[in-house]
């Protein structure tokens, strides 16, 4: 990021500044307390095109000053080269920070989907269970009315109901619903009844634990353990933005070196080697020169 914005902010025209759009200064401290390297930022600050990047970004452009502020009040850059790698190792911690809000913002995108998904069909199968359990609980009202057992009808309806299941426990079961209705004495009649209720527990236990099942599986979907499987990438954009960010610390290990190696002399002592081997090569060579 360029910063080539030379402006003085008073307290008369911040308001005026503010009003247009214009980038705001927010000074951490004092500008007589500040550092040289502190300064010469601020004197610098972004362009009021780059400003409006990081605001379309989500960013907030004050944070991204604070940022760099407090690294060169921590490292105390001299001006020249120091000034240029802090500077650069600023704008190298910011895409940092970006590359992880991208993949924070990118994780969650994928996870909101899948959780809606996810409990679509968790719904949908809970009413499809519950639309299978549906007539045993009508027939099962009907059946612990007093005085009388279910009607005709609404024994017809339960049968039609169960128009594809040919297991031998429901025809069964089927045979003595109809039997009901049969003249018989009334301790008999009770009796039947009573064999009925216990029949119809048997067949709708099975569609009891699913509908029970699929009615549990929406609290699972919003699971921590499930939550976290549907987090993992399974994209390229994920894989692209995790190089990106090891590019970034890359970037930033090797500014860190440069400036530890610029700080310990290692330049300036390049140059008095170079400076010592022209010497000595430059009196080798008046040494070889005839006459002397």
């Amino acid at each position: 990021m360029s910063l080539v914005k030379p402006s003085e902010i008073t307290g008369k025209n911040m308001a005026a500044d503010h009003a247009n759009g214009q980038p705001l200064q927010d000074p951490t401290m004092p500008e007589a307390q500040v550092s040289s390297a502190v300064a010469r930022f601020r004197q610098g600050f972004y362009t009021e095109a780059e400003y409006g990047v990081l605001l379309a970004l989500g960013e907030e452009p004050n944070d991204y000053q604070r940022m760099m502020e407090s690294l060169l009040e921590d490292l105390q850059p001299r001006g020249g080269l120091e000034s240029q790698l802090v500077e650069q190792m600023g704008q190298t911690f910011w895409r940092m920070r970006r590359a992880q809000r991208m993949q924070d913002g990118l994780a969650l995108k994928r996870l909101q989907r899948k959780v809606k998904w996810e409990e679509m069909m968790a719904a949908t199968q809970a009413s499809q269970a519950l639309e299978l359990l549906e007539p045993f609980e009508r027939l099962k009202e009907a059946l612990a009315r007093r005085g009388q057992g279910p009607t005709v009808a609404e024994i017809d309806e339960f049968v039609k109901s169960r128009k594809g299941d040919s297991s031998e426990e429901t025809k069964e079961f089927i045979l003595l619903l109809k039997s009901l209705h049969e003249p018989r004495e009334e301790p008999e009649q009770r009796a039947a009844r009573r064999e009925a209720r216990t029949q119809l527990r048997r067949l709708m236990e099975p569609y009891e634990n699913i509908a029970w099942r699929y009615s549990r599986q929406t609290e699972k979907v919003q699971s921590a353990e499930n939550l976290a499987a549907l987090m993992a990438p399974e994209d390229q954009s994920a894989a692209l933005l995790q190089t990106m960010e090891d590019s970034y610390l890359r970037r930033l290990w090797r500014l860190t070196n440069t400036l530890a190696k610029v700080r310990q002399g290692a330049f300036q002592n390049k140059k008095d080697n170079d400076r010592s081997q022209n010497v000595y090569e430059n009196k080798q060579n008046r040494d070889k020169m005839p006459g002397e």
